[in-house]
Formats: C-alpha cells, sequence, structure tokens
C-alpha cells in the first residue's frame, strides 16, 4: 500500500468502513495459495447465495422456477444450478425493490449496450471493488499515490464547498489529475492533454483506448510530446490489433489491458506477464458459460457471467454482463499470483462517430443520452460523414419538442451533421450479445495507420 494510500484507508477505517482491514486482507490474499484462494470463494459465493434468497422474494421466485426448489439453508449450492441473472431481471428487480437499509450507493451503468440498468452498491462491496481496482493497478505501477494522468470522464456534477474540498484532497491524496475524455478529441485537445502529460511528468497513464490511440497518433505526427509515461492501463474499451505497439512506441513504455464495468468496476487485468486477465476471485466469480447457462472448460468460447458476493444489496449472481470470452487453462501464470485467468474478453471495442471534424468516440453519445429519463436505449447508425441516425428505444413519441434538447447537446460536438432520428421497438445485437452502440459502413479508420 503506498503511504498516501493509507491515509485514506485510516480516515476508511475510522469512520467505520473498515477500510484498511479490507486492504490488507485484498493485499493478503495475493500471497495465498490457489486452493486457500478457492475455498475463500467458496466461503463468498454461498453466504452471498443465501442471504440473496432469503432477503429477496424476487430473487428466491427466480431460483424456484429454474430449480423446481429452494435449497435448504446451510446446503451447498452449485452455481451452475442457479440462473442466469440477465439484464432485464435486474430492471425488472431494481424496479420494484425497495432501497435498502444498506444500501451506500444507487449506480447506473454507462449504457454501452443501449439501455444503462440501475443498481444498489453497499458500503463492505464499495470497498472492496475499491481495493481489489488498487490492487490491480499496482501490477502497472499505477496504484493510488502514483503519479497518473487519467483521460477519462470529467464529473460535472455540483458539489458544495465541503464536497468540493473533500474530493480535491482525496484527488490530492490519489496524486491523481483528470483530462475531460467527452470531448470531441479535435488537434486542439490533443495538444492540451499532450501539454498535461509534459506538464504534470505522469508514472502512469490510465483512459479509453481510443482517446490514448488518437493521443499516440497525434504525438507521432506532431512530436507534442517530450515525457514518456511509464506505463498505461486502457479501461472501458479493447485495443484492436497493432494499436499496443503504436501506444508503446509514441505514449508509454509498456501497455496492460484491464477488464471491468459499471456494475463490478474491476474485473481482472493483466500482470507483468501479459498473458490473459487475471480474476479478482476474492471478490467475485467469473464463469464463461454456453446458451444453456453450462460452464465451459477453458478454451470454450461463451457468455460471460459474474457473481459479486460483497454487494448484499444486488442479486449478482451468475449475472450476464453482456460480453463473450474464453477462460484460460486451469494452470498457475509464471508471475505466481493465484487468481484464475480469463484468456480473452470480447468486451466493448472503440465505436467512433466520424464527423466533419474528426472522430467522435461514441461515449460522447453515451453521456448525451444518459442526460435524458425518457430515452431506454439507443443506436447509432451513419454511412455518410454528414449524417447519421440515431434510433431510440424508448415508449414516448419522438415530438420536436422532446427531440430538440438532444440534438442542441449533440450538435456541440458533431457540428452541422444531419441528425436524423428513428423510434425503434429493439436494437441490434453484435455476437456477444450486447448492442452494437455504433452502426458505421465507413471504412475502417481506428487502425494505426
Amino acid at each position: 500500500m503506498h503511504p498516501l494510500t493509507l491515509i485514506s484507508a485510516l480516515y476508511g477505517q475510522a469512520r467505520g468502513y473498515h477500510r484498511l482491514d479490507i486492504w490488507r486482507r485484498v493485499a493478503a490474499n495475493e500471497r495465498l495459495s490457489r486452493e486457500k484462494l478457492a475455498h475463500l470463494a467458496d466461503q463468498g459465493i454461498q453466504h452471498h447465495i443465501h442471504r440473496s434468497i432469503a432477503r429477496f422474494p424476487f430473487y428466491a421466485e427466480r431460483v424456484k422456477a429454474h430449480r423446481g426448489s429452494l435449497p435448504k439453508p446451510g446446503e451447498r449450492v452449485e452455481l451452475a444450478s442457479l440462473p442466469v441473472w440477465t439484464r432485464d431481471d435486474q430492471r425488472a428487480f431494481f424496479a420494484q425493490q425497495t432501497r435498502p437499509d444498506d444500501s451506500e450507493y444507487v449506480r447506473q451503468t454507462s449504457g454501452s449496450t443501449g439501455h444503462p440498468i440501475h443498481f444498489h452498491v453497499t458500503r463492505e462491496s464499495y470497498e472492496w471493488r475499491s481495493a481489489v481496482t488498487d490492487r490491480a493497478y499496482s501490477w502497472a505501477r499505477a496504484e493510488e499515490g502514483v503519479r497518473s494522468v487519467h483521460v477519462w470522464a470529467a464529473d460535472h456534477t455540483a458539489v458544495s464547498r465541503k464536497q468540493g474540498i473533500k474530493r480535491g484532497v482525496h484527488l490530492a491524496l490519489q496524486r491523481r489529475v483528470y483530462f475531460d475524455a467527452f470531448q470531441s478529441f479535435s488537434d486542439a485537445e490533443r495538444a492540451a492533454c499532450c501539454e498535461l502529460i509534459n506538464r504534470e511528468k505522469p508514472d502512469a497513464i490510465v483512459g479509453y483506448a481510443g482517446m490514448l490511440v488518437d493521443l499516440a497518433r497525434y504525438a507521432r505526427d506532431h512530436h507534442a510530446l517530450t515525457w514518456k509515461a511509464r506505463t498505461m492501463v486502457n479501461a472501458a474499451e479493447g485495443l484492436q490489433a497493432g494499436q499496443r505497439e503504436l501506444l508503446e512506441k509514441y505514449l508509454v513504455r509498456e501497455v496492460y489491458l484491464s477488464y471491468g464495468s459499471r456494475e463490478f468496476m474491476s474485473i481482472g487485468m493483466e500482470c507483468e506477464k501479459h498473458d490473459g486477465y487475471h480474476l479478482h476471485t476474492d471478490n467475485l466469480a467469473v464463469e464463461v458459460v454456453d446458451d444453456a447457462g453450462r460452464a465451459l472448460p477453458p478454451g470454450g468460447e461463451g457468455r460471460i457471467v459474474i457473481t459479486d458476493y460483497h454487494n448484499a444489496a444486488t442479486p449478482f449472481i451468475r449475472y450476464e454482463i453482456g460480453d463473450v470470452g474464453v477462460m484460460a487453462p486451469d494452470e498457475p501464470c509464471a508471475c505466481g499470483r493465484p487468481f484464475p485467468r480469463l484468456a480473452r474478453v470480447d468486451g466493448r471495442m472503440q465505436d467512433m462517430v466520424y464527423t466533419p471534424r474528426g472522430p467522435l468516440t461514441g461515449l460522447y453519445i453515451t453521456y448525451t443520452m444518459r442526460q435524458f429519463e425518457w430515452i431506454d436505449g439507443y443506436q447509432v447508425v451513419q454511412d455518410s460523414r454528414s449524417k447519421i441516425l440515431i434510433r431510440l428505444l424508448t415508449k414516448e413519441s419522438l415530438t420536436a419538442e422532446r427531440l430538440a434538447p438532444v440534438t442542441a447537446m449533440l450538435r456541440e460536438k458533431l457540428g452541422d451533421m444531419t441528425i436524423d432520428y428513428e423510434r425503434v421497438d429493439a436494437l441490434s445485437r453484435r455476437a456477444s450479445g450486447k448492442v452494437e452502440l455504433v452502426i458505421s459502413t465507413i471504412g475502417n479508420e481506428g487502425n494505426t495507420r
């Protein structure tokens, strides 16, 4: 644990969050045997299954309908005997759920699937997911307390003066500086980001891969970087062929791939061997299953389902996250860590909209659509640089009055493009099951060129 992180941990401990205890346990788990880690994980899984069945009648009914009967108290339950918990299940569950007393936060997904979901998170779960995320980042030497630049989504939420001071102190202890990633990323903005990196001289850069690839190209073409960070952690997006090499030549010395989601934060991450994603099985269980929900052996490609056994406020048990992946062979990694690995994950790749101003990350479309509660889902279709069609999944009619503020926000980044809308009852999906956020017939301009 970095000395600056210790200050935060002591503060969280004093507030009754058990932060220091959890961070110590998380650090110690990295040194466990594979057998001991698996035993602890099984205990967490069993406890969460029985707790969720007893606490949430909605979930209990789903289990009973799937199994034919509920497990008896104390009975060991195989994960494979339980139903897959879908996003539709979670939406229905949340709609009827009264906020639990132990819910610390209400969160929602970013909407990369075109249809966000909401869920409750307990304080215990928040502390665990924060601790395992920091442990993973430490493998890339990008943990809290290490000077880093995050090319990320800036938080524009209005806060009180006291909250603002608290946030400032927290960022100072983390030694993190943020560059707002929800931009069109024009040359002027890329130059500003390079200037920030040159000024801050970070040891690590964390951010959306699409943005950082664009930044590496700009640095290559304009010789804009005088400082090369030691490591990079990508987040939210995958890398296309050749992009790791581009990043390591022009932006950082070493790239680490991470796998996470809004529902769980860090799920897995590469170690220094770069041989798959180490899974945080002291916090969650990851399975790769077939269409019937049966676990596949290592090497089999299937749907990824996740069980989070520290979040008592939401029954994330065999929750289908919407990605397709492959589990690595059940053998130790050369790094010596006990955590099993995902060999590959087909998560969200860069969805770009091409405008007369240049490429725009589809994450900005996500940000815009989240501002309007009446929009249940969306999808961008583009076959010309001068116009886009946005399919909207909504129960509301698409009136000019309702669409005007949406168009106004989009025009801030899209410029004078023609924006058409179409109300639909369903959105097309990729093979992984995720909604294809951007469907484009424009040639692939996301390569390393």
